[in-house]
C-alpha cells in the first residue's frame, strides 16, 4: 500500500511523469520524429526558422527550435538557444519526463542546453542533414523572370 503526504498539495502530472537526469537520456536511443517550418512567404524575411522535435526509445520528446543561416557557400542549421545567442523565449521543451540532476534538484535550462550541446547533438551526428532533407527549400527560393 502507498501512503501520501496529504499535508502537501500534488499535481498528478508530477506524479506520472518519470523523473530523469542527464546520464539517463544519454543512454538512450534518439531519433529526428518531426521537422516543422516556420517561414512567412510575404515577409521579406530571408530566415528560414522551425523546430525539430527529437524522440527517444523511452518516449521522452525533446523539441528544438532551429534556423538555417546561408554561409554564402552551404545553408548550415543552428539550433537556436544552444548555438546561437539565447533570446527571452524558451527555445528547448522536453515532454514525458521531469528533468533532475544528481542532487534531485529540477535540471536549470542551461545545463539542458549544455548537454544538448556536448552529449545529444553529438550522438546525433546527421541531424542537420536529417533536417535539411525533410525541407523543401525550393519553395524558399525567389526566382528572376
Amino acid at each position: 500500500m502507498q501512503f501520501f503526504d496529504i499535508s502537501r498539495q500534488f499535481n498528478l502530472s508530477d506524479i506520472l511523469t518519470p523523473f530523469k537526469t542527464l546520464e539517463d537520456l544519454s543512454h538512450q536511443e534518439w531519433i529526428l520524429s518531426k521537422v516543422r517550418v516556420d517561414h512567412d512567404c510575404l515577409a521579406d524575411s530571408e530566415m528560414i526558422e522551425g523546430q525539430a522535435v527529437l524522440k527517444s526509445n523511452q518516449n521522452i520528446q525533446i523539441e528544438l527550435e532551429w534556423l538555417i543561416q546561408d554561409t554564402g557557400h552551404e545553408l548550415q542549421v543552428l539550433f537556436k538557444g544552444i548555438e546561437t545567442a539565447a533570446v527571452s523565449e524558451t527555445l528547448v521543451v522536453v515532454k514525458g519526463a521531469q528533468l533532475i540532476d544528481v542532487d534531485q534538484q529540477l535540471l536549470s535550462s542551461q545545463a539542458l542546453s549544455l548537454w544538448i550541446d556536448g552529449t545529444l547533438l553529438p550522438l546525433m551526428p546527421n541531424i542537420r542533414k536529417e533536417i535539411k532533407a525533410r525541407l523543401n527549400l525550393w519553395d524558399y527560393v525567389e526566382y528572376d523572370g
